[in-house]
């Protein structure tokens, strides 16, 4: 390794696009013969479907090691019929109908994803695995639900999927829900690679696989696709199927005339291979194995050349693997000057396929996938194929290198802090582990750990507290200079979350609340106002406000940013008046202000005394659910509610395209009565609702049955929520029937001195916990 990157080193790089010719990222390959061969199958009487399709089959099925393969006119179709033969119940799988989930991953080819929506199915986007560009198998698990009924992934570039790690979200859904979902494995990269040496498609898999032929692919036909199926009978159904659904080796209508079908049971499709395109397959075919040995000799000499550079991050094959190296994939930052700066070089790069998510045909099926936001921002293949020389892969790694000195070695003193305080709370931590994954920004959060706080468990728990620095403090006090200190002056942003928030607890005892809301913003912004003084380039201070201190939004009211406040308990008085504060700082102070106001979050890890989380343990329960409504007990009030991730999502959108010297509404999805979400909840729980109205006036005074917020303004900037309200609904019950320690924390919150966290090792045997896994 070494030697061979000194040698890099020692090349010269200085070629330019005129006194070097392309070096392609694609090429197609055709053999020799392959002229004579397809010439002899024109002549020879059969041209469409005929017995080079036959005999083309039979041996891809000896390299496969799999005699259920068959030969398509596209991958594409082969996706297509193996969604379509689904749709049949057969003994216990249940069929598939409209709208199923079927768990698949963004990053590929459109021709992945659009079969899935051909046949009326739901896709369910998953997110990316940054190592290898693969699904990523924690999210798949997460995501899995009681509607889904197919996972479907790509061995990108030709890297093999953890195929045992899918076999164990497989028996998860079974334990979980009581039934197997179907695999599709979408192989288009990935003929002739390899899990723990078994190829990619083999019998032994028991998935449905299907490769790509067409024209730049490792073996090409032209065009055309494989399918290899893990059984007899699929096998003969997906004969059939290619072709309309007709035995062609039982023409012989009534005995009568052999050109004529006899009775169809099941309409099928023109999807076949033809005996032009399989000739071409025949000749190519014989040097498949040569060809992947020289992607694969290529990607091996990249991995070391490559190895270390600054700014240049390789993927991890899962252990068990064996890439075929259609393309051969890493991370690179500042991807976009790179392709720039290779292509001067006369080099083609590529991210070759680009997400289908944010396509406008996927818009109903659209959801926040954070670490493929991160991914495709570095992603890039390089040429590796069979036609790439020794002298080609110097040069191509060689250009990398100098690419590589360009970027700037990474200096922590440098990255942007952002400061978030109240980050340890439940709209706080959703905020800190959404900007730790998707940025690389350091991280500061400020939290005086009350009770509402959980102590570092939240973070712990979303498993970035190694990203974040937390300072222990009491804004009441100003922030200690030691503190100050250690923060230094490259701060970019503050967000200001942290506050009292229960309004219960405010009319209990309102003057702690009005002290601590009023008086950490005033610690805050005078902090705020040494910064700039002291020469910091601040960006933003981003204050946290509510919806409430608008007061009750009567019929059928939406408030916009600057209506005027009528706050109607001492919380949201104390909201309104840290606002007033706030801008009362930008105009005296030139404090660069942004204030958002927020609807009623929920999400996981919120604290137990929240209407959510509480409904879902009373369900649980068994016990009585309380449900706040207009004097004639009949008429349940009403709230906007949005799940927390969105909130964070909604702070790094406004950070990047809000202005200053503005406010703005962060609003939820959709309105629901406070009794219909308690029926949502006790649905998915699987118990029946108990339930009571109540007077709201009788029973809390200052409660305001009905918030409405006007959403327009944020819409008009492109901002949509990437978490949908029924299915983030749904998965936040589900996860917090699976953590329903979040629910028992009440035992600690009783007395806040004494709280010292909470686990769930700490709970022990929860009979909560073992009738959510029966659930």
């Amino acid at each position: 390794q070494i030697s061979i990157v000194r040698r890099l080193r020692c090349t010269t790089t200085t070629t330019t696009m005129a006194s070097r010719p392309e070096v392609s990222l694609f090429k197609v390959f055709v053999a020799p013969d392959a002229a004579e061969k397809t010439a002899a199958t024109l002549t020879s009487g059969y041209i469409t479907q005929g017995p080079k399709v036959e005999e083309l089959e039979q041996k891809l099925g000896e390299f496969l090691q799999n005699p259920n393969t068959l030969t398509l006119n596209s991958a594409t179709s082969g996706l297509h019929l193996a969604l379509h033969m689904l749709k049949t119940p057969a003994g216990a799988w249940p069929g598939l109908k409209p709208g199923d989930e079927v768990l698949t991953t963004a990053l590929t080819c459109t021709a992945t994803n659009w079969p899935i929506m051909a046949n009326g199915l739901k896709p369910k986007w998953v997110d990316v695995d940054p190592k290898n560009a693969n699904i990523n198998l924690q999210d798949l698990k997460y995501k899995l639900s009681p509607n889904t009924k197919v996972i479907q992934f790509v061995h990108w570039g030709g890297t093999p999927v953890d195929l045992d790690g899918i076999k164990e979200v497989v028996e998860f859904a079974y334990e979980r829900f009581g039934f197997r979902p179907m695999v599709i494995e979408d192989a288009a990269h990935a003929i002739g690679a390899e899990w723990k040496g078994r190829r990619i498609g083999s019998l032994e898999s028991g998935n449905i696989c299907v490769f790509s032929t067409q024209a730049i692919k490792h073996l090409t036909t032209g065009d055309g696709g494989i399918i290899s199926l893990p059984s007899k009978s699929l096998y003969d159904r997906c004969k059939l199927l290619r072709w309309y659904g007709i035995d062609r080796d039982k023409r012989n209508y009534q005995g009568k005339d052999f050109r004529l079908e006899s009775d169809v049971t099941e309409y099928g499709f023109k999807m076949h291979m033809n005996d032009l395109s399989a000739s071409l397959g025949l000749a190519n075919l014989p040097h498949l194995d040569r060809i992947l040995a020289g992607h694969r000799g290529n990607a091996e000499f990249y991995n070391k050349a490559l190895q270390g550079l600054n700014g240049v991050t390789l993927l991890e094959p899962p252990e068990g693997g064996l890439s075929s190296y259609w393309i051969y994939t890493f991370h690179v930052q500042n991807k976009h000057d790179f392709i720039a700066f290779m292509k001067n070089k006369n080099i083609i790069a590529s991210q070759v396929h680009a997400r289908n998510d944010t396509h406008s045909v996927c818009a109903p099926y659209r959801t926040h996938l954070p670490l493929l936001d991160k991914v495709e921002t570095t992603l890039i293949s390089i040429p590796v194929g069979w036609w790439i020389t020794p002298e080609d892969r110097e040069y191509v790694a060689a250009s990398i290198q100098e690419f590589s000195s360009t970027i700037p070695i990474p200096r922590s003193i440098a990255r942007k802090k952002i400061i978030i305080t109240g980050g340890c709370g439940f709209i706080g931590h959703h905020v800190v582990e959404h900007f730790a994954k998707t940025t690389d920004c350091n991280l500061v959060v400020i939290d005086k750990l009350s009770y509402a706080s959980l102590g570092y468990d939240r973070l712990r728990d979303t498993g970035v507290l190694d990203r974040v620095q937390v300072f222990t403090t009491d804004l009441m006090q100003p922030i200690p200079e030691g503190i100050a200190y250690e923060l230094g002056n490259n701060i970019e942003f503050i967000v200001h979350m942290a506050a009292e928030t229960h309004v219960d607890n405010s009319i209990a005892d309102p003057v702690p609340f009005i002290r601590n809301n009023v008086e950490s913003t005033i610690s805050l912004l005078e902090y705020t106002r040494g910064l700039i003084r002291n020469g910091c380039d601040l960006k933003a201070f981003f204050y946290f406000s509510t919806d409430e201190v608008f007061g009750p939004a009567l019929g059928t009211t939406m408030f916009d940013e600057w209506d005027r406040h009528k706050p109607t308990n001492p919380y949201s008085s104390s909201k309104s008046a840290a606002e007033n504060i706030c801008i009362a700082y930008e105009n005296t102070y030139k404090i660069p202000l942004m204030i958002v106001n927020v609807m009623n979050a929920f999400g996981e890890r919120q604290h137990p005394e929240k209407f959510i989380p509480k409904c879902i343990k009373k369900v649980m329960d068994g016990e009585k659910v309380y449900i706040h409504s207009y004097p004639d007990k009949k008429t349940a009030g009403t709230r906007f509610y949005i799940h927390a991730r969105n909130i964070a999502a909604a702070v790094m959108f406004l950070l990047n395209n809000g202005s200053i010297g503005e406010k703005y509404n962060i609003t939820g999805e959709s309105e629901v009565s406070n009794l219909e979400l308690a029926q949502f909840i006790s649905n998915t729980v699987g118990r029946e609702l108990v339930y009571e109205m109540v007077n709201h006036h009788a029973t809390r005074p200052g409660h305001d049955l009905r918030y409405g917020l006007s959403g327009e303004k944020m819409e008009k900037m492109g901002w949509k929520p990437p978490l949908g309200f029924e299915d983030s609904l749904r998965n936040c019950i589900r996860w917090t029937m699976a953590n329903s320690h979040w629910l028992n924390l009440k035992k600690w919150a009783d007395d806040p001195n004494t709280y010292e966290g909470i686990s769930p090792q700490s709970i022990g045997n929860d009979p909560m916990m073992e009738r959510a896994a029966k659930l």
